[in-house]
Formats: structure tokens, C-alpha cells, sequence
């Protein structure tokens, strides 16, 4: 009889256990695996995503399983143990034990079998299911869809039941998924560059898009004064002249002030439109407008709506204020795009470091105080920057620094920005012993920061500085020397070791 009671407890309690796995694992599991997985044809997959779907009414199932199991383990285990302890506090030569055996064994066989229910029923597979939720959906999927099956009635009167009491409370109940907020997305993607699961270089593309959404027309326009015009009366030779110097397929034609339209270079050539024959009248293309003010977004659904490359830029009262190519639209997501006339430049991170501007000793340990502490610096040593304020620079670093954080983990962090007055990137280093409360991806400290800041003019060069300096972070060797740097001489040190070590982008 006692094997048989023994048994029925270590029945139940791994019943508990088996629900309480599959509860987490469910809880836990990523959607998005789901169906990948479910995509490639696996069918606990595709069990395990239907339960996921409709997790409230399977969570509901595995309550009632977890229920009737510590229901049941508490009607055998707790006396079988009592019985046991009470057998065993008898045989002591202790009068006042062996005189409230009974009720000594009731109180000890309680804590027992609830450490043991709470151990080996609720925590431990509790932490197995959190540490591979994926396997433990998959092997638990069918099993816990034929449970639901046979528990389907009783489990919609629970289900109905608690709506009910939910109602009453005054708690609506939400049918949508568990959406994730743009914060939230920013977060996991850092978190998934520190795991090593994207690079840096792709993350600040990620960075880029969500910027994306909220840039409008006149941040990324071609200013019309740096606009190559000709002039509708231009002989064949101009225009050679023109193409030869510029280089460019399309060239924006105007009569006076007003601007006409465009001409591609195709036109001229394939309609061989050479010396007297040369009109720009024939071959003259009608160009668009667009508002400064709407979303570039918005601005590449036009470009794509009206299969053309680009368009003039006008104010609200009309006039003309610049160009915006569909080149200028995708470059503020991957970065500058060049074509074979166009001469990449080349930024050495040792070279635009400025070393009398850097700290090695950074007094404060909040992040945006950091950023005023380094930028102070800069203008301090009189750093040209044209006519850019002091108080502009700040406010664009840390509201990228507010939307999105710029530690990268290791105890590294990059704030940057693309100023608009600035002709050459500036690269500022920053070095703390206490560290930097910078809200980093894998939780530690920033002791080292690259402030970076960049020509508006040209996103590429930002990106060509981010990708180099997530080079250097992922050389471990690098990284721990510039961690133990207590030196600007020494951190240019190892930029210029670094530098050399690496192919000219």
C-alpha cells in the first residue's frame, strides 16, 4: 500500500510539473519561430502556433491540469508523509517528541511536501521551460492540444466564468497580439546586436529607418542653389561642357528664373540630337512638386506612384527650394550612394580624433551630462564648427541619445548626429573609471565613449564611422587596451594600429 501511495505522489508531483513546463514554455516561446518552423513543415510547429493564437483559453486548460495535480498531491502526500515521520518520531527516546508525534510529523510533513511542490513542481521546470521554451512548446504542443480536447467543456465554463469576473472587476479583455512599441523594438534589436545576432553596421541601418519615419523633404533636399541648371537656349558644345564637368543623367532645365522641366542625357544620345540639330525644347522632360514639409516616407511612395527619380522642392508659399532624388530618399537608410564618377572619401578614425577635445577622465556618471561634458570640451579648445551653436549640438546628440541608445555593450557607447554646418567629421573620446549609466543592452557600465559628430550633407560618412568603430569593439584585444587606456596618446595609438590593420573601405 505504501509503494502504491508513493507513487501516486511522485505521480502528481511530476504532473505539476509536466503543466507547469508547458505553462512557461507557451508564455515564453516566440511567436515568429512559430512560424517559421511551422513554414519548413513541422507540425508540432503548427500545433504549438495554433496554441499560441488562442494562448488564454490552452492557459486556462493547463490551470486546470496544474489544479487537479496539486489537488491530488496534497490528498497523498501530505498524510503518506505524515504516516512515515509519525512511525519515525514514535521510535525516539524523546517523551515530549514521542508525545506529539502525531502532531510534530503533520506540521514537518506540510513544509516538506510544500518545498518539495514548490521545488520539483514549480520552480524548476519553470526555469528549464524560460531557458528553452522552444523545445519544451514543440514537444509539449500535441499532448497539451489533446488535453485541451478532452477538457474543452469544462474548460469553457472556467473560460466563461472568468470573463465574467473580469467584467465585473471592470478589466476589458484584449483580443489583439502583444504588440511591440518602437522603444521596444529599439531595445530588442540591441540587445540582439550585443548576443552577436546582427552587426552593428545593420542595427544603425535599423536606427536609420526608424529615423526614417519621422524626416521630412527639407532635411534631405538638394538646396536649389547647389542645383546644375541649363539654360533652354544652350547650344550642343554647353551642354558638353555641362556633362563633362558635372557627370550627372539629368540636369534640370530653365528659361530665366523659371524652371521648365528636366532633360536626361539618354534623350540627347539615343535621339542623336547633335550640333545644329540640338534643342533641349524636344527632349525636355515635365518634372513634379513636392512639399519640404511631408515625410521623406511619404515622398518615396510619391516618387514610386509616378515611376520618376526626381522632383522639385517647393516652400508653402510655392517657391522653388531645392531637388529630391530617389537617391537622396535611400541614402538616409543605407547611406551615401555613389556612382563610378563619384570619389569616395576616406576617414581614418586616428585622423579626424581630436585629441585636445577628448577626456580621459570623465567627471560625470549620467549619460546626457556626459554628452554636455565632452561637448563643452570641444568648444573649450575652440574647435572650428562655422557658425553651429553649442546649445544646437547638444540638443541633436541627446535627443538621438533620448529616442535610442547608443551603448553597444562591451562598456562602449557612440553618441552621435549629422550637424548641418559641419564640413568634416569630429570624433571626440571619453574615457570613466566609475562608469556611465547609459542603459546598455547587456546592463553594464559605459566606461569608454566615441562621440561622433558628422556632416549632415553626406550620411554616409556616419555610417563608414559607426561600421569602423563596431570593428574595433568586436577585436577583443583592441577593445580591453582602449578600455585600460589612460592615455589620448595611447587610445590614437591603438586607432592607428587598428586603422592600418584593416583594407581601405
Amino acid at each position: 500500500m505504501k509503494l502504491i501511495d508513493l507513487m501516486l505522489v511522485a505521480f502528481f508531483l511530476f504532473l505539476n510539473a509536466l503543466f507547469v513546463l508547458a505553462e512557461f514554455a507557451i508564455v515564453r516561446v516566440r511567436p515568429t519561430k512559430l512560424e517559421e518552423l511551422s513554414q519548413k513543415g513541422s507540425i508540432p510547429a503548427k500545433v504549438a502556433l495554433e496554441i499560441v493564437s488562442n494562448i488564454n483559453s490552452y492557459l486556462a486548460a493547463i490551470q486546470l491540469g496544474i489544479t487537479i495535480a496539486s489537488i491530488g498531491l496534497g490528498w497523498k502526500a501530505q498524510p503518506f508523509v505524515t504516516q512515515i515521520l509519525n512511525t519515525l518520531f514514535k521510535n525516539l527516546n524523546v517523551e515530549f517528541v514521542k508525545y506529539y508525534s502525531y502532531g510534530i510529523s503533520v506540521v514537518v510533513s506540510f513544509v516538506i511536501v510544500t518545498l518539495a511542490h514548490i521545488i520539483v513542481g514549480e520552480q524548476v521546470p519553470k526555469y528549464i521551460a524560460i531557458s528553452i521554451s522552444e523545445k519544451i512548446t514543440l514537444i509539449f504542443a500535441i499532448p497539451l492540444k489533446i488535453f485541451y480536447k478532452l477538457t474543452y467543456y469544462p474548460m469553457l465554463f472556467i473560460n466563461k466564468s472568468s470573463e465574467f469576473v473580469v467584467g465585473v472587476l471592470g478589466i476589458k479583455k484584449s483580443y489583439g497580439d502583444i504588440l511591440h512599441s518602437e522603444d521596444e523594438i529599439k531595445i530588442i534589436l540591441s540587445r540582439s546586436e550585443e548576443l552577436g545576432k546582427i552587426t552593428l553596421q545593420r542595427l544603425m541601418m535599423f536606427e536609420h529607418i526608424f529615423d526614417f519615419g519621422k524626416t521630412i523633404v527639407k532635411e534631405i533636399m538638394t538646396p536649389i542653389d547647389k542645383v546644375v541648371f541649363l539654360d533652354l537656349n544652350s547650344s550642343y558644345s554647353d551642354f558638353i561642357r555641362v556633362l563633362k564637368e558635372h557627370k550627372f543623367s539629368r540636369y534640370l532645365v530653365k528659361d530665366g528664373e523659371k524652371v521648365l522641366g528636366f532633360v536626361h542625357i539618354k534623350d540627347v544620345f539615343l535621339n542623336e540630337f547633335y550640333g545644329e540639330s540640338f534643342d533641349l525644347r524636344k527632349i525636355i522632360r515635365e518634372i513634379k512638386v513636392i512639399s519640404e514639409n511631408i515625410l521623406a516616407e511619404k515622398a518615396l511612395r510619391f516618387f514610386q506612384e509616378n515611376n520618376i527619380q526626381i522632383s522639385l522642392v517647393s516652400d508653402t508659399k510655392g517657391k522653388i527650394t531645392g531637388i529630391l532624388s530617389i537617391e537622396d530618399i535611400i541614402e538616409e537608410i543605407c547611406g551615401e550612394i555613389r556612382d563610378e564618377f563619384e570619389k569616395r572619401p576616406v576617414y581614418r578614425l586616428d585622423l579626424i580624433l581630436d585629441e585636445k577635445a577628448s577626456l580621459m577622465d570623465l567627471k560625470s556618471t549620467d549619460r546626457f551630462d556626459v554628452i554636455s561634458e565632452m561637448i563643452d570640451k570641444l568648444f573649450e579648445n575652440k574647435v572650428l564648427i562655422n557658425q553651429t551653436d553649442i546649445r544646437e549640438i547638444k540638443d541633436k546628440v541627446i535627443k538621438r541619445e533620448k529616442s535610442f541608445s547608443t551603448a553597444v555593450g562591451h562598456q562602449f557607447a557612440i553618441p552621435h548626429a549629422r550637424i548641418e554646418e559641419l564640413r568634416k567629421p569630429i570624433m571626440l573620446v571619453g574615457r570613466s573609471e566609475k562608469g556611465i549609466e547609459f542603459n546598455s543592452p547587456d546592463l553594464k557600465p559605459v566606461r569608454f565613449v566615441f562621440l561622433i559628430l558628422t556632416p549632415y550633407s553626406d550620411p554616409s560618412v556616419q555610417l563608414n564611422i559607426l561600421s569602423k568603430i563596431s570593428r574595433l569593439i568586436s577585436n577583443i584585444t583592441l577593445r580591453n587596451k582602449l578600455l585600460r587606456a589612460k592615455t589620448i596618446d595611447k587610445v590614437k595609438e591603438i586607432l592607428t594600429i587598428f586603422e592600418d590593420s584593416i583594407p581601405i573601405d
